[in-house]
């Protein structure tokens, strides 16, 4: 199997469980799960006011105002994040998966020639785990809990309206190139991974 030369990108709406197929492709192919969250959350605890990333200055102060009052990071100050990620992961010689990235068409447009230029064009999966907004405002609210005060109807719509306006413009393009494969999202999990499975298998033995 070409466990190098795969590198699967995962799309959908909140709540979609596209984490949780992320995880267990990458159990299954041995590939790197890059999760920007975290990417961003350790660059932000550094202890610097700036940070030089592919040949550019970003302003940290910046970013962790952005994410302390509840707005996206900037998209080229995540790009180059998730670029040095993938470069890294590549000169290991292992696949990768992303699972919360590109979230937007500038993101895309940074990522995916790096993408394509270490993995090659034919190498590269997208998919769109599809749930409904209803589905999502279903899921969100039942595993409402104290410490997960984000789940709440109103922060429900602000990140859906987040993601009709910044990533769904990204499912848009990909289908227009017939590069994305959607996945019916409102199934438990293992019907979902055996479905996304049932698209990889034929093409990556």
């Amino acid at each position: 199997m070409k466990d190098f030369k795969i590198a699967i990108i995962i799309l959908g709406r909140p709540g979609s469980g596209k984490d949780t197929q992320a995880e267990l492709l990458a159990k299954k192919f041995g590939l790197v799960h890059i999760i920007s969250s975290g990417i961003i959350k350790k660059v932000l605890a550094l202890k610097k006011k700036t940070i030089r990333l592919d040949g550019q200055i970003y302003n940290l102060e910046k970013e962790r105002y952005l994410i302390q009052n509840g707005f996206l990071n900037t998209f080229t100050f995540v790009a180059a994040l998730i670029k040095n990620e993938i470069r890294k992961i590549a000169r290991q010689k292992r696949g990768l998966i992303m699972s919360a990235s590109p979230r937007s068409l500038v993101e895309l447009e940074e990522e995916l020639p790096l993408i394509q230029k270490l993995y090659g064009k034919d190498n590269i999966y997208f998919f769109h785990v599809k749930i409904s907004p209803r589905e999502v405002y279903v899921r969100s609210l039942k595993r409402q809990r104290k410490d997960l005060p984000l789940d709440t109807r109103k922060a429900i719509k602000k990140r859906l309206e987040v993601f009709t306006h910044d990533t769904w413009p990204v499912i848009k393009y990909l289908k227009k190139q017939k590069q994305i494969t959607d996945i019916n999202g409102e199934q438990p999990i293992a019907p979902i991974h055996r479905d996304i499975l049932k698209f990889l298998l034929p093409k990556i033995k």
